[in-house]
């Protein structure tokens, strides 16, 4: 119609009057002229066109193409293509694409030649359009459930395997596949034919590694997902049920259990095989921790500066570790202290005690403690000799008195009483400290001295009950001689004893009595008149030793 000029004969095939196109797909455009190697122009809304990488201009002869690649909606117009004075026009228009779910796929097919597994394949829908990326979809339903369950995606593929072992258990499977883009899905096309499938063995629950004291028993426990029959191996060698290894099974739960391991399984691999199922462990062994075996309590112990102290444990092995400790800090050797390990003894030995040593001592082997409580103190002064508390010591008149006392030591002070008051040194006393000996000496003891006296050190002391019991009588042959003492009431009874022979009145002895007054008179004493001669009282007794020397010095 009008608006189109032709010259008649230059163009032989004419462009469509219009041209519409999808976005994204190509659009092109052919024209034909009468003879070769003509000038030709292409136009489009009145703008020459150049060729790019997305406007593609070919001429082949009489033929020549114009191409828009992987066209968008800007590429809508008039396209016009001028050979000499001759022009052919048309109307591109670019559909964008709408955006809609995609189609299902097709020729679902289910292959089950195939033991324990099936081959499903299908085909995209030859209308599906490739200008949206969209995935297929496959889904399984065991036959007596509502729910399906996803198996695979792909892209591409149009094939898939399933095999048993892609099942959570045994039962009749049936298969369905869609096809999903980012605007939503196709319906479903179900597979034909239901397929049986049966998962291989898997294991639920794995072996764990196991680590126990020695002589405790380990446990290694495995669940199955199938009742299977099993077999154990230690360090690959199999493992039989006996009296050192218990080999159990209830349903799909296999245990092993070693007892009272040995130190020489750590380390050891434990290994499960059933078919097509393998776990393996590994048993770590510790030591049995190390206890105090004796003592079984915390002991408090008292003991004297410069003493031997020695703190003794025993552990429940000779190979145990043990550490000890004085009040939180770890004791350390030194000329002093000793620590000695024989055997399952521990011992701290401390040669010459002080009182820096007192405190808490603990012997420690990590797994047990015992607490050792010491208290070092002055060693009390106490009395070696006379052992007896009370000591009763009898005198004669005029001879020397000794009081002998030896200590535990040297240098300690010792306080010496008479009747209670503290005894000072004299011109008739003295007190002698030699060494470890204390001394109290009246070198003429009287009547008067006969008293109690007590020597005393800080922690001891000992009572001396000293008592004159007679007198000595000098004199010489021809001499008389009296003894006289006096008795407590005057109807007294006495006997006078000479060598402790009953004493007789004769014409040389006079015995008399006057008063309180009790007197034994020899006239002319001889030399065998010598002896003690002793006057008993009811209450009392008094000796008399009488030495009769020589002849008188004024003789007759």
């Amino acid at each position: 119609g009008s608006g189109r000029v032709h010259f008649h004969g230059t163009i032989v095939k004419k462009l469509p009057r219009r041209l519409e196109v999808m976005e994204g797909e190509n659009a092109a455009f052919f024209v034909e002229v009468e003879q070769d190697d003509m000038d030709i122009c292409w136009f489009k809304d009145g703008l020459q066109l150049q060729e790019t990488h997305q406007t593609i201009i070919k001429s082949f002869g009489k033929t020549h193409i114009l191409v828009f690649v992987n066209t968008s909606y800007q590429d809508s117009g008039t396209i016009t293509f001028m050979a000499g004075r001759s022009t052919t026009s048309s109307k591109l228009r670019v559909k964008t694409a709408r955006h809609c779910p995609p189609i299902c796929p097709v020729s679902v097919q289910m292959n089950t030649d195939c033991l324990n597994g099936a081959i499903l394949s299908w085909s995209a829908s030859p209308n599906l359009q490739n200008s949206t990326k969209s995935v297929y979809v496959l889904e399984r339903q065991e036959v007596g459930s509502q729910e399906w369950q996803r198996c695979l995606t792909t892209e591409t593929a149009t094939s898939a395997e399933v095999l048993g072992d892609s099942v959570p258990c045994e039962g009749d499977y049936r298969f369905r596949i869609c096809c999903v883009n980012k605007y939503g899905r196709s319906g479903h096309v179900e597979f034909p034919k239901v397929v049986h499938l049966a998962p291989g063995p898997k294991i639920k629950t794995p072996l764990k590694n196991a680590v126990v004291t020695e002589g405790e028993d380990a446990v290694f426990s495995i669940e199955l997902s199938a009742n299977l029959i099993g077999t154990w191996f230690l360090n690959s060698q199999q493992l039989q049920d006996s009296g050192r290894f218990s080999i159990t099974q209830s349903k799909n739960q296999h245990t092993l259990r070693l007892h009272q391991v040995p130190n020489v399984y750590d380390g050891a691999e434990i290994t499960f095989i059933a078919t097509g199922v393998r776990d393996s462990a590994t048993l770590q062994i510790k030591e049995t921790p190390v206890t105090i075996v004796d003592p079984k309590d915390d002991i408090h112990m008292e003991r004297y500066v410069s003493e031997e102290v020695v703190l003794n444990c025993e552990l429940s092995r000779s190979n145990g570790e043990a550490h000890w400790f004085k009040d939180g800090l770890k004791l350390q050797e030194s000329e002093n202290v000793r620590l000695s390990a024989e055997g399952p003894y521990r011992r701290v030995t401390i040669l010459c005690a002080s009182k820096l040593d007192s405190g808490e001592y603990v012997c420690d082997t990590g797994g047990d403690s015992i607490f050792f409580q010491l208290i070092i103190t002055e060693a009390p002064v106490c009395i070696v000799s006379p052992r007896e508390s009370e000591v009763d010591v009898c005198i004669l008149s005029s001879e020397k008195l000794v009081l002998r006392c030896e200590i535990s030591k040297a240098d300690a002070e010792v306080c010496w009483f008479c009747d209670g008051m503290e005894i000072e040194e004299n011109d008739i006393l003295k007190l002698e400290d030699e060494g470890i000996y204390r001394r109290l000496v009246i070198p003429c003891a009287t009547i008067d001295d006969s008293a109690e006296y007590v020597c005393e050190t800080a922690d001891d002391s000992v009572t001396f009950w000293v008592k004159e019991t007679g007198s000595i009588t000098e004199s010489f042959a021809g001499e008389p001689v009296v003894l006289e003492l006096e008795v407590s009431c005057d109807n007294a009874e006495v006997c006078w004893m000479k060598d402790g022979v009953k004493v007789e009145e004769s014409s040389n002895i006079t015995i008399t009595e006057n008063g309180l007054v009790r007197k034994l008179t020899i006239h002319f004493p001889t030399l065998k008149d010598s002896g003690i001669y002793t006057c008993n009282a009811i209450d009392d007794t008094m000796d008399f030793k009488v030495k009769i020397t020589g002849t008188s010095k004024n003789p007759e």
